[in-house]
């Protein structure tokens, strides 16, 4: 078994190799500067006729290959370079598609090449099959693109499973995404919040199998158009949803289970389309059961202010299982009107469900006997919800090129309920019962109006408006000591409105072919109105209400052909969730008490990011050094609960709920408002081609962070920490394709603490059947079962060391395939090499 910093030592020892001629891949020979012409032309899909960026063309020498000249393709896919006269040959290569040859006679001083086809197909080169397919990932102007259809190892698997894979992005074991190293990252599906699904994230993602998913863009530093949430910037997860042209789909099933234990999972997802010139019709369902299971134990020693050193050491121990299904449908249909007018209406509707059959905690104080700290508890519990939306896009073209008007609306429908059972066995006393029960209801409406308007091919406008608008109703209802009459005393309802109304601006600008800009600015209000009431008692208010502006601005410069540079800034908010504002005080855990703060303000950061990318043959290198400086940051916040405390961080309001757990030693955790912190790093992103049947892609994150603390008492922290991914993925012949993935996660630092050092890895083997529309793969992740996590809590009033592991190591096997042949397949068939093309064999021959 590798240890972690071996596992990173071999990482470096593999880049170090190959660095070393890295760059000579780029060496290009200056062509003759006399009579110079300028070869221009645009690379397109010969199927779909969309646009292919950083295609690699060059003029090579006809009679030794020697590369004369040549450049990549743009965002447009067009091209431009300089050459000298002469006859050569032109070849266009491209990941994915078959590498084209075309003769090539310069004489005139413009020489322009239209518009370039080239094929998705699959090429045989002796005992390796190479499948036509999309790189892994996709580099643009303002974000990366993630292909999920490239990534094996996350088959059979959810949302969650995606994101762990991706560069700079980690996922905790109860499901928190970071982004570079910050929490505060504002995740989409479909380019709409994911909040709009009407849960926490965590749930929504483990909802999502991996088999529906299309595509991930990270937006890093995202311009005034979007949602100025999230600090370390915006994950969009794109969906499937259409197919091309004429009648297809695909489904896919998958079983496995925890390698330890029997913890089974499953999953089943089907997706149809069918379309025409005028109307599109689409469909897709899954249905999904999970059980995990995971263990922890801690180890509390809390300080006493008296003349003893200790006051009580607790060690603490968790476990159970718990059981999920969902199932969710999403129907919509498109109307081409005409070549201007396009309208899209869906429905999508989700039911959760999930039980936990056993939990139990295991209290025990090592310090003192018969102590009302020591105390075995038993839980059982449920959730259910269901979840309802309905999209209405329309779009309009207008005859002037790139100038259209959007309009996007979406109405959310959500209704969900919990309820949680506990029996406590203290040592000295009797058994104790409680029974928690929570339902809430939200409506939510979302609607951008859209619109660009170029005034020339240098210059285009961009503006809109969006509106958030949304009302929920929660209930929290307690029960104590096994009575079904509810607890006045700490029951309550609270009702919470919020509005966000946004205009926003951008205008871009190419001074010439290497330069261009775009400057974006985003004004909003916000309004949040929250009400609890309790019987008997004056309702208290919880509001809101704030004005804020967002400028940003992009630069982006190409240095030569294949090097790009790029600056950006933005300014971003976190606005608190509802779910931590909701002024709730969970008691179901005997270690701590959960609280929500309804103070919480929001917090402000300013991001800014210098980008470089150069484009190789066989080489891709992102660089990229950010800077995020953030005031009032929100961060999560232990202290020792009791009455002192209480009244201290605000939260004297939770006394008459929570009073009487002041003496049994818990510990409350919460979210709080700091003064201060910054966050600075440099990512490193490297696509390899090794062969052409092998492929590495290495990502690093070094990042350091600055924290103050000290208003709350906590400690000022600086830190500097890294993080690496690598996958390597290697298409084998008779179509087996084999992916191993491994991350490191080097040692965090808190305000209040720190926690350990974390590295895994997973592998998948994937083999296409049935004529390539099918396909079985074996997942196995964890393969060292070193995934786990350890973090230790120090404050004034005690220490805490914490170490958790779930059940990660386990297999699934999924089975997928996909049917129907699309018009564009139909077209490619009948379709004729053009005369005026000609293409080569890899062994040299032309074909004709």
């Amino acid at each position: 078994m590798l240890k972690g910093k071996n596992f990173i030592i071999l990482l470096f020892l593999f880049v170090g190799l190959y660095s070393t001629n890295l760059f000579s891949q780029s060496t290009q020979r200056k062509p003759s500067q006399n009579k110079l012409s300028s070869v221009i032309g645009r690379v397109i899909d010969e199927d779909s006729k969309e646009a292919l960026l950083y295609v690699n063309v060059v003029l090579l020498n006809p009679k030794d290959s020697s590369l004369v000249s040549g450049g990549t393709t743009d965002e447009e896919g067009r091209f431009s370079f300089q050459s000298k006269s002469g006859n050569f040959i032109m070849r266009l290569t491209y990941m994915g598609y078959k590498t084209l040859y075309r003769k090539l006679e310069v004489k005139t001083p413009n020489v322009d090449l239209g518009d370039i086809g080239m094929k998705n197909s699959a090429t045989s080169l002796g005992a390796v099959q190479v499948t036509a397919q999309r790189s892994m990932v996709e580099y643009k102007l303002d974000k990366r693109v993630i292909n999920v259809d490239q990534n094996i190892v996350v088959a059979g698997g959810d949302a969650t499973d995606v994101l762990q894979t991706l560069p700079s992005v980690s996922v905790d074991e109860d499901g928190n995404v970071t982004f570079r190293g910050n929490s505060n990252v504002k995740v989409l599906v479909d380019g709409k919040p994911s909040e709009l699904l009407g849960s926490d994230l965590a749930s929504v993602l483990q909802q999502i199998p991996a088999s529906t998913i299309e595509s991930v863009e990270e937006i890093t530093n995202p311009s005034a158009k979007y949602d100025p949430e999230g600090m370390s910037g915006i994950i969009n997860i794109k969906l499937k949803e259409k197919g091309n042209r004429g009648f297809n789909g695909n489904f896919s099933v998958s079983a496995g289970s925890a390698t330890q234990k029997l913890l089974p999972r499953s999953n089943a997802s089907v997706a149809l389309n069918y379309s025409t010139k005028k109307f599109a019709i689409y469909g897709q369902g899954n249905v999904r059961y999970r059980n995990r299971s995971n263990n922890s134990s801690s180890i509390k020693t809390l300080f006493s202010h008296d003349t003893s050193i200790f006051s009580n050491i607790i060690y603490s121990k968790r476990g159970g299982e718990n059981q999920s299904i969902s199932g969710g449908i999403k129907v919509g249909a498109d109307w081409y009107i005409n070549k201007q007018n396009t309208i899209t209406l869906s429905y999508g509707g989700n039911l959760n469900g999930s039980l936990s059959d056993y939990d139990w905690i295991d209290n025990k104080d090592l310090w003192l006997q018969n102590s009302p700290k020591s105390v075995t508890e038993k839980d059982t519990g449920g959730r259910n919800g269901q979840f309802h939306n309905i999209n209405l896009n329309y779009t309009k073209l207008f005859d002037r090129k790139g100038q259209e008007l959007t309009l996007d609306a979406t109405y959310n429908i959500g209704n969900f309920s919990s309820w949680e059972k506990q029996t406590m066995d203290y040592d000295f006393i009797a058994d104790t019962r409680k029974k928690d029960e929570s339902s809430s209801s939200f409506n939510r409406a979302v609607a951008t109006l859209n619109y660009v308007h170029p005034f020339s091919e240098k210059a285009q406008l961009e503006a809109g408006y969006n509106l958030n608008y949304s009302f929920g109703k929660s209930f929290q209802d307690y029960f104590l000591d096994g009575n079904s009459e509810r607890n006045e005393d700490m029951s309550y309802t609270y009702e919470n409105t919020e509005q966000i109304h946004a205009i926003y601006a951008t205008f871009g600008y190419n001074f010439n072919e290497a330069l261009s800009a775009q400057a974006g600015l985003r004004g909003e209000l916000f309004k949040s109105n929250g009400t609890q009431t309790m019987i008997n008692k004056t309702p208290k208010s919880f509001d809101q209400t704030y004005r804020s502006l967002y400028p940003t601005l992009h630069l982006s410069y190409k240095l030569t052909k294949i090097q790009s540079m790029q600056l950006s800034y933005s300014r971003r908010v976190n606005r608190p969730r509802g779910f931590e504002l909701l002024p709730t005080v969970d008691l179901s855990n005997p270690e701590s008490i959960r609280l929500g703060n309804p103070n919480l303000k929001p917090e402000y950061t300013d991001a800014y990011e210098l980008g470089y990318s150069i484009i190789l043959p066989k080489t891709t290198i992102f660089a990229s050094a950010y800077y995020r400086q953030t005031n009032d940051r929100i961060s999560w916040f232990n202290f020792l609960w009791n009455r002192e405390n209480a009244i201290n961080y605000g939260f004297d309001w939770a006394l008459s709920i929570a009073g009487d757990q002041i003496d049994l030693g818990k510990l409350a955790m919460t979210s709080m408002n700091i003064t201060k912190s910054y966050n600075y790093g440099l990512e490193i992103i490297i696509d390899q081609h090794i062969t052409n049947w092998w492929e590495l892609n290495l990502s690093g994150n070094l990042f350091g962070n600055y924290t103050d603390g000290s208003a709350l008492g906590a400690s000022e922290v600086n830190s500097f920490n890294w993080d690496l991914k690598l996958t390597s993925t290697m298409k084998l012949k008779n179509d087996w394709n084999i992916q191993l993935s491994g991350q490191y996660q080097a040692p965090r630092t808190t305000i209040q603490g720190d926690s350990k050092a974390m590295y895994f890895a997973d592998i998948a083997i994937r083999k296409s059947i049935l004529n390539k529309k099918g396909s079985l793969a074996l997942r196995f992740s964890d393969i060292f079962n070193t995934r786990k996590r350890a973090n230790r809590t120090l404050t004034e009033d005690y220490f805490n060391y914490n170490i958790r592991k779930p059940y990660s190591q386990s297999f699934i096997i999924t089975f997928s395939y996909r049917f129907g042949e699309t018009n564009h397949q139909q077209e490619a068939k009948k379709r004729k090499q053009p005369n005026n093309e000609s293409s080569i064999m890899e062994n040299g021959e032309y074909e004709e």
